[in-house]
């Protein structure tokens, strides 16, 4: 009895890694239900599907840190904008 075509494995409530043997592209493929995208496509193995995902989730991180630094120091520059200076209430 031969293996089917693609094998599919659930690893959590939002993870799953499909294999793919024939027809089609052939590899492994890392789908994340959270980003609803697939994380890695065409991996030769799981090890390489599960570090590309890591890359992708290492970059997205430098990504929303550097927008939360960019949103932080425009909260914190119109917070001084609109805070009244202490010499204003010292009269």
């Amino acid at each position: 009895m031969s293996k089917p075509p693609v094998t599919h494995s659930k690893l959590s409530d939002t993870l799953s890694l499909c294999e793919c043997k024939i027809g089609g592209p052939k590899g492994f493929w890392l789908y994340d239900k959270t980003r609803g995208m697939n994380l890695s496509m065409r991996a030769a193995s799981k090890t390489e599907a599960f570090v590309e995902a890591l890359h992708y989730y290492q970059k997205r991180l430098l990504d929303v840190e550097c927008e939360l630094k960019r949103i932080n120091a425009s909260v914190d520059a119109f917070v001084e904008h609109v805070r009244p200076s202490e010499d204003a209430e010292d009269e």
